[in-house]
């Protein structure tokens, strides 16, 4: 949205619709709102002599909603417009947006029936997979990627397609993951000379293999259980 100044100046209901974040939101989706509509769609109404289009561009003047994250009572206040009532209109969406930000749940794999609650719906997939998931020190999950779909020889996963997401999100573990569409959760030989090839270049890079786990129809194989890792 231009920097219209006779368009901030007008009252929001003598606005052509297209120009409302109400009525854009409700056709288009709140994800089609830019930071400033969404802004002016959160405080709701302006201040004397600027709508609540003009108020959120000049809040957001040279700035993102990202940045907003930082901001402070004082710096609000030297906004002309804005007075305490509307400073904390706006500092109370952003501490809504910061709790849901840090109280966001958390995945942690503290034993293996962990990691198979988080993967059990590959009980259920008609195709082999291969998945690793990569955690810190806190067995916290950092992020997962899908290795090989289809009719799987583990022996095919190329080691590059593992360590790589692991050096780029600073992992400290790693779990692999596959299922047994046939229903058995028992590693083969394959399995077994795979995850040792694996569990080796992983100690030369500096990463632990954690465990790698076996999904069936109705169980769960466990290598760090099985002492196979």
């Amino acid at each position: 949205m231009k920097f219209e100044k006779y368009i901030y100046k007008k009252k929001i209901k003598d606005l052509p619709k297209e120009l409302l974040p109400r009525e854009k939101a409700i056709k288009q989706g709140l994800d089609k709102l830019s930071d400033s509509e969404l802004l002016a769609l959160s405080l709701g109404q302006g201040t004397k002599g600027m709508n609540v289009l003009g108020l959120s561009e000049l809040i957001l003047k040279d700035k993102t909603i990202k940045d907003m994250l930082s901001i402070k009572m004082e710096d609000l206040l030297k906004i002309k417009g804005i007075g305490e009532v509307k400073a904390l209109q706006i500092l109370s969406i952003i501490e809504i947006a910061k709790r849901m930000n840090s109280e966001e749940e958390k995945i942690e794999f503290n034993k293996p029936s962990d990691v198979f609650k988080h993967v059990k719906y590959l009980s259920k997939e008609r195709q082999e997979k291969l998945i690793a998931l990569y955690t810190n020190t806190s067995n916290e999950l950092l992020g997962e990627e899908i290795l090989a779909v289809g009719s799987l020889n583990v022996l095919r996963a190329m080691p590059r397609d593992i360590f790589f997401p692991a050096i780029n999100l600073n992992a400290y573990g790693i779990i692999l993951v596959h299922n047994h569409p046939n229903g058995l959760a028992q590693p083969s030989k394959e399995d077994i000379e795979f995850t040792k090839n694996i569990q080796s270049l992983a100690l030369q890079l500096g990463f632990e293999v954690l465990d790698h786990i076996i999904v069936g129809k109705k169980d769960f194989y466990s290598f760090s259980l099985n002492n196979l890792i």
